[in-house]
């Protein structure tokens, strides 16, 4: 059976995919910036209803190494996931645009989600935690990138076993 796409992620696509278009408009290695607004109490509820822990809550990891990424929560760590399946599917640095089809093969630009500090309500902005994205160049760079990392930070070691960032499908909070 495949791999089911975190059911919280799904509300963030929109907003995930307007964030990409934005950073590939730019030059590459540009921080693109913006907030990711806290859940409503109606995502609160739905989340509850399809029993998800509490979406401000921690991010609960499923990797080997036990470590996070420092989404800080569930509802920041299933916007990281929208931005990466987004872009490895349907992103397109050259249009700079998304594509309408899924693509056939995952597009290999690198990206980089970086989440800063939570920001209070300003005006008609809500409250939410700053979020960047950059992309970044591909090709025999980023493997050197890539290699470099300890295997405790890298989702799969050389040889393709997993490593420390690989995250258990079966201890996750959806199916």
């Amino acid at each position: 059976m495949p791999a089911q796409r975190d059911p919280v992620s799904l509300l963030l696509d929109r907003g995930a995919r307007e964030l990409l278009v934005r950073a590939y408009s730019v030059p590459s290695g540009t921080w693109v910036m913006t907030r990711l607004a806290d859940p409503s109490a109606a995502h609160l509820d739905w989340a509850q209803d399809m029993g998800i822990d509490n979406l401000l809550g921690p991010d609960r990891s499923t990797t080997v190494s036990g470590e996070r990424a420092n989404a800080y929560t569930r509802w920041g760590r299933a916007f990281t996931r929208s931005l990466y399946f987004n872009h490895r599917w349907y992103g397109d640095r050259a249009a700079r645009s998304m594509r309408s089809e899924r693509r056939t093969v995952p597009y290999g630009t690198p990206l980089q989600v970086e989440w800063g500090r939570r920001m209070p309500a300003l005006g008609v902005i809500p409250a939410g935690r700053a979020v960047r994205i950059r992309t970044a160049a591909g090709g025999k760079t980023a493997l050197r990138v890539v290699q470099a990392k300890p295997d405790s930070q890298r989702i799969y070691e050389d040889s393709g076993a997993p490593a420390g960032r690989w995250a258990d499908p079966a201890r996750r909070d959806w199916a």
